[in-house]
């Protein structure tokens, strides 16, 4: 009985029979893009500062809850979700600057006085709330970065 089970186990890790969906293999939210350098004077204002931004985006056919998912740069400055739900195969855009959360729908915002992304080169690093590292895109000296 034990040789049964032995060889069926391995048949099925072999030929794949009984494993997860391929959903549970993809990464749930990934970057999608980083525009790391707003356009015109780095004047600090709202506008310029919130023409700095990632989008993520949901690579499953559900929604995700995103409730104390963070994302840090280099230097350690991190955003952090609220009680917010990513649709399925939706986006988000994270402003580095202020406004409204949710305004427009799908807009959120870091809420900083400075610019959070560095244009000579950085790392966002995407984690979940028990810490793990979802996603990280790094560039180098680029005005705009597809992850």
């Amino acid at each position: 009985m034990r040789k049964l089970f032995v060889s069926l186990a391995v048949t099925a890790t072999v030929f794949g029979i009984g494993a997860a969906p391929a959903e549970a293999a993809t990464k749930p939210v990934l970057f999608t893009y980083v525009y790391v350098d707003s356009p015109g004077k780095d004047d600090r204002s709202a506008a310029s500062l919130n023409k700095e931004y990632f989008r993520i985006t949901n690579q499953l056919n559900r929604p995700v809850g995103l409730k104390d998912w963070s994302v840090k740069d280099a230097a350690g400055k991190v955003f952090r979700f609220g009680n917010v739900t990513l649709p399925k195969k939706g986006s988000f855009i994270v402003h580095t600057g202020k406004g409204t959360q949710g305004k427009p729908a799908g807009h959120f915002y870091w809420g900083s006085g400075n610019y959070i992304w560095n244009n000579t080169g950085d790392t966002a690093t995407l984690r979940s709330p028990s810490g793990a590292t979802m996603d990280t895109c790094k560039w180098k000296k680029v005005v705009t970065t597809k992850c």
